[in-house]
């Protein structure tokens, strides 16, 4: 008995492991669900139709095989399956009525020109009309808008959901999605929608967006790096010749210049009805050139956009990326005026490298368009008022708002949250993420300690210094949040601190107010303009490995407070009030003395200071309403104008002195060329003060580049009280070297950099010196230029950059205790980024 039951056991565990269990969406190009579609296992009778939806469920017997789909008027379809096969998203493609010419949709191996590829007759009367088609030809529109984001971790096998479920595993696998290649899950963490009303005044070139509804759940609520990549996808307008996404510009498909980057094929045409739509392909010329590969629809006539799907291509190395995709549909009215629809975009992003086996995290973002009114007008007031958003639960609606507005997917989306963000293994994984993105280490409670990056320094006052800091961190919009470190150095043997607070106190208009102590170790001069941080940091004291010896150091003792007043969007005002302490870390080897009124010498600074700054960032991104706000990936212009006032007798100041400075910076995206990051600066003091209140050019004697410093000067080695600096750094992006045959497989991306400064110093300044620093001001420009190399690494894991520097001559000051730089050097940056 036992053997029968044996060999019974094992005849249907045979079967049990040669059956495939089958299931699946059939949609047509358009993204519409298919019903009464056969869905068939080929040579066999096993088989069904798709429901209502275009779903389908099926087994078979056998361990592999063809999937056959059939429906009349569309292209019989046929996919190989296999045990590990489970969920397929098929799309159909209808029976074309053919051009006279049909080409099979490959990127072509040989090129045709221009004007002999039959889809430039087609994109030429698209380039004719994209300024002209859309909303831009009625004077007046309004629509509503419903945006869903969702972030969530993809690939996942069964055993790492059956460690996160554990007994609910069973339940829990009928509600968790399978993945875009059916075979592994996506499990989602974090889900914000956001309903929107819009109108639009196009004679006088007003646009007013009204909040209506928001909604947010999940992890993803409680970080910043979340709250980023959930904003990863704007909208973006690929009627435009490039597309500015991730920080960097992409040649559109439809660019009047794209014969340049792309290779067209016109693939054949469709009646839709009663409406002939071309289907063109694009690829990039060269692999490795930022451009998209897809296809788009084009209404004959009319020659509107009635859908595009595009990606990035898997030869461009972006940083953590594995997959980019955008898709866009628009709907055409009256032959001329096309509407958006729907878009969609989705960002598969991974750590180490981009294999297909590796866990990663999925962003989708959907937009849905609808209820379009056109030209009914409104006053002329109404479009002009601004709608801000201000705190963080403005726009929270009730429940049963949201049950009349949600699909069933995000109702079942947001259920599965509710359950996934409770498991102590995803807490720890989005921890993780939040840390290697943010350098803090999270805490159970509202603590957080780090920076993890600043951990460990060296220099020759200190000797090896240690550094904790910490931070509070409830969510990203804290109205208060206070920070803080404790440093020591094992040379000196003494402990050093610093903390702050800061608290919005208001929302509308936003007023914020801060205040801080330090008492430190600095090196001054190692920025010109710095009006955002009330606790000194400097690369000089934080740099673990640097060049020659640096006995360049100040001890500071410093209490500021800060007053920021937000005019409008990107546009601020601010005072500053600090009474800083300042002396030499070392006298004996950095003296920083000088004669005061009556011709005695000091050696003590005692700076009471005002500072007055206007901040001005047009068309900057930024996340999180608390007081602290981080800044998004897109390019945007920065301009600054600060004025301090020095103030003696005031609380023992001991110099009075006016300084006006000023800084631009402006990253320029030159299309295909790359991307030029510019900076100027320049200032000027009124008065006459020590070394210690004067403007330094800023030196970097580290090994590491450093932003809008000089790599091949000395501290000190440059002094000014009115100076001009210039900072350009060209990015190619790979425009060079992908198209060099053998460079280009190594992804890697050329710069160049060209920085000068320019200054001068007053006699006046010059008698009170009484350091060791004989005053060098650059009178002569001084200059250095690189070459360089970046996107250097393995896989995702590229953020190495190597630059190689040259300097112009210059005569470093008399006395110098510090070696002659060289002319020429190699250095390195480390910079974590897409």
């Amino acid at each position: 008995m036992k053997k029968e039951l044996l060999i019974l056991f094992l005849l249907i565990y045979n079967v049990l492991q040669a059956q495939i269990t089958l299931e699946g969406k059939i949609v047509d190009e358009f993204n519409n669900p298919m019903p009464f579609v056969n869905v068939y296992i080929k040579n066999t009778t096993n088989g069904m139709t798709t429901s209502n939806n275009g779903k389908f469920f099926l087994t078979t017997e056998k361990n592999r095989g063809v999937l056959e789909i059939s429906f009349i008027g569309f292209q019989t379809q046929t996919i190989k399956v296999n045990k590990k096969t489970k969920y397929l998203n098929i799309t159909l493609k209808e029976g074309s009525n053919e051009l006279e010419e049909v080409i099979i949709v490959t990127k072509p191996k040989k090129r045709l020109k221009k004007k002999e590829n039959p889809a430039y007759r087609i994109l030429k009367e698209i380039w004719k009309r994209k300024r002209k088609n859309g909303l831009d030809l009625v004077d007046h529109y309004q629509y509503k808008k419903h945006t869903s984001t969702e972030i969530g971790l993809n690939n996942l096998d069964t055993l790492f959901l059956k460690n996160i479920f554990k007994k609910e595993y069973n339940e829990a696998i009928r509600q968790i999605k399978y993945d875009s290649d059916g075979i592994n899950y996506y499990m989602p963490i974090y889900l914000s929608e956001q309903i929107a009303n819009v109108y639009g005044d196009n004679k006088n070139n007003n646009i007013r967006e009204d909040i209506e509804a928001e909604k947010e759940d999940g992890l993803g609520a409680q970080g910043f790096v979340f709250n980023r990549m959930a904003t990863t996808f704007r909208n973006i307008d690929v009627f435009k010749n490039n597309i500015n996404t991730l920080g960097k510009s992409f040649v559109s498909p439809l660019s009047t210049d794209g014969f340049a980057t792309y290779d067209y094929v016109l693939y054949d045409s469709i009646v839709k009805n009663d409406k002939k739509l071309y289907n063109i392909y694009f690829f990039p010329i060269r692999d490795g050139d930022l451009a998209f590969q897809g296809n788009f629809w084009v209404v004959d006539k009319s020659f509107s956009i009635k859908k595009i799907k595009m990606k990035v291509h898997k030869s461009i190395n972006l940083n953590f990326v594995r997959g980019l995709a955008y898709e866009k549909e628009f709907e055409v009215r009256n032959d001329s005026i096309y509407i958006s629809t729907k878009n969609g975009y989705e960002g598969d992003f991974t750590f180490i490298d981009k294999n297909e086996s590796n866990k990663g995290l999925t962003i989708k973002k959907t937009v849905l368009y609808n209820k379009y009114i056109l030209d009914k007008p409104l006053t002329k007031d109404f479009y002009t008022q601004e709608i801000v958003k201000i705190r963080p639960d403005q726009y929270q609606k009730e429940d049963t708002y949201w049950e009349s507005k949600e699909n069933n997917e995000n109702a079942s989306t947001y259920k599965l949250i509710k359950e996934v963000k409770e498991k102590k293994q995803i807490k720890n994984l989005t921890g993780l993420i939040n840390t290697v993105a943010s350098g803090y280490i999270r805490t159970n409670s509202n603590l957080q300690f780090g920076s993890l990056w600043t951990i460990f320094a060296n220099n020759q006052i200190e000797g090896f210094r240690t550094k904790l800091g910490f931070r509070t961190f409830k969510t990203k919009d804290d109205r208060f949040r206070a920070k803080g470190y404790l440093a020591y150095g094992f040379k000196d043997k003494e402990m050093k601190y610093g903390i702050t607070g800061r608290y919005l106190l208001s929302y509308k208009p936003r007023i914020a107010v801060g205040l801080a102590y330090q008492k430190d170790i600095e090196q001054l001069g190692s920025t010109l303009l710095n009006t955002t941080q009330l606790l000194g940091t400097s690369f000089g004291t934080t740099a673990l490995f640097s060049r020659g010896d640096n006995f360049f150091l100040s001890r500071t003792e410093k209490i500021a407070t800060n007053f920021d007043y937000q005019i409008k969007n990107n546009l601020h005002l601010g005072v500053n009030l600090s009474h800083a302490k300042i002396q030499s870390a070392s006298s004996k080897d950095f003296s920083i003395d000088y004669l005061d009124n009556d011709g005695n010498t000091q050696a003590k600074t005692i700076d009471v200071t005002s500072d007055i700054y206007l901040s001005f960032t047009p068309g900057r991104l930024i996340h999180g309403l608390g007081i602290e706000r981080r800044l998004g990936g897109n390019i945007f212009p920065t301009l600054i104008l600060n004025y301090r006032k020095g103030y003696k007798g005031f609380f023992n100041g001991t110099h009075s002195y006016e300084k006006l400075q000023f800084k631009y910076n402006q990253p320029i995206l030159l299309d295909k060329f790359g991307t030029l990051d510019a900076t100027l600066e320049a200032g000027k003091t009124f008065g006459t003060v020590p070394i210690s209140l004067l403007s330094v050019v800023p030196a970097n004697q580290s090994f590491s580049l450093v932003r809008n410093t000089f790599t091949l000067l000395n501290y000190y080695d440059f002094v000014t009280d009115a100076y001009l600096a210039g900072h350009f750094e060209h990015h190619f992006n790979g425009f060079i070297l992908n198209r060099i045959p053998l460079l280009k497989k190594l992804n890697l991306r050329s710069l160049v950099t060209f920085r000068a400064a320019y200054g001068t110093i007053s006699n006046d300044n010059i008698a009170i010196n009484q350091s060791n620093i004989k005053y060098n001001a650059p009178n002569k420009m001084y200059y250095e230029y690189s070459v360089g190399l970046e996107n250097i690494g393995y896989g995702n894991l590229r953020f190495l950059r190597v630059d190689a520097v040259w300097r112009s001559n210059y005569t470093p000051p008399v006395g110098s205790i510090v070696a002659p730089t060289p002319k020429f050097a190699i250095r390195i940056a480390i910079r974590p980024g897409l």
